[in-house]
């Protein structure tokens, strides 16, 4: 259950900017990796690193029956979701900039909202329509299908941010009926499962203590972040954070550029701004406009 905080709107908005922050660098960190690492093994020790911390929680600050669940079809198939969308976006990471994919990944509300007509029975209404086509224009303004620009990896985005989907609306289908450590316990459980044998097939584990603690960096922010991003809305309302959520290419962008000198193009920014419209069409018209 989670505890609603004293309203503040500017703590929420600074959580959702820390957040986004910390999310990107952790992209910053793993493309740092992959240069002399497989990420599917770094994604397994951060993922079992990960399932410690979790372990302790549960060890010393709650219980097991909090993860007792009558739902274990649902989380099963959220974890093949969740374990499948970070190996595909990662391995994208590998041979994309930063920015670029951190857009494509952004057009995860979208798909959710087309996924959502026959998932979850949702009217495709004529502000759906838009706000899809806008992404799409926008993905192919950055991918350039047939052009120099292209490179498969973008498919591999693009398949991580579906599967990414995927995963958050068969989360909605269980909201309400579970607890958090039982929504978050099985699917970093299963996804743990699933990199393993990716991560033995091309074992390159962290030699150096330099290295290790490059991914004990990778685990401090992926949580660290989430955290911070969960937090954003036991402050303020989603109402007031949806739009912040967009931070995360900011953040993406000026890493990018700062480390590793890449900077989007003139199409690749169009497209970033196609995407980000069309997600802010699917916020509702009285929370862009909502102040207090």
């Amino acid at each position: 259950m989670s505890t609603r905080l004293q309203y503040s709107p500017v703590r929420a908005v600074l959580c959702m900017g820390a957040g986004t922050a910390l999310v990107a660098g952790t992209d910053i960190v793993m493309k740092h990796l992959s240069a002399d690492h497989s990420l599917p093994a770094i994604l397994w020790v951060r993922n079992l690193m990960i399932m410690l911390v979790m372990y302790g929680l549960l060890r010393h600050g709650g219980e097991w029956r909090d993860v007792r669940t009558s739902w274990t079809r649902m989380h099963v198939l959220r974890g093949l979701a969740m374990g499948i969308a970070p190996i595909l976006y990662f391995i994208a990471l590998m041979d994309m900039p930063v920015a670029e994919l951190t857009a494509i990944n952004l057009t995860m509300p979208l798909v959710m909202a087309l996924l959502a007509v026959p998932m979850l029975k949702e009217p495709l209404d004529p502000r759906r329509i838009t706000a899809v086509l806008l992404g799409f224009v926008g993905v192919l303004a950055i991918t350039r299908p047939g052009s120099d620009a292209f490179t498969p990896a973008m498919l591999l985005g693009l398949a991580a941010a579906f599967s990414g989907a995927v995963f958050q609306l068969l989360t909605r289908k269980v909201a309400g009926a579970q607890g958090a450590m039982a929504s978050l316990f099985y699917p970093w459980a299963i996804a743990t499962v699933i990199c393993t044998p990716f991560a033995f097939w091309r074992w390159t584990p962290p030699v150096t203590a330099f290295e290790w603690l490059l991914v004990a960096l990778v685990t401090v922010l992926s949580l660290g972040g989430n955290t911070l991003m969960v937090r954003s809305y036991q402050y303020g309302p989603a109402s007031l954070i949806a739009p912040f959520i967009y931070l995360h290419l900011v953040w993406a962008a000026l890493f990018g550029w700062l480390i590793f000198s890449a900077f989007p193009d003139g199409w690749s920014l169009a497209g970033m701004i196609m995407i980000v419209a069309g997600g802010l069409v699917l916020v509702p018209r009285r929370i862009l406009s909502r102040t207090d």
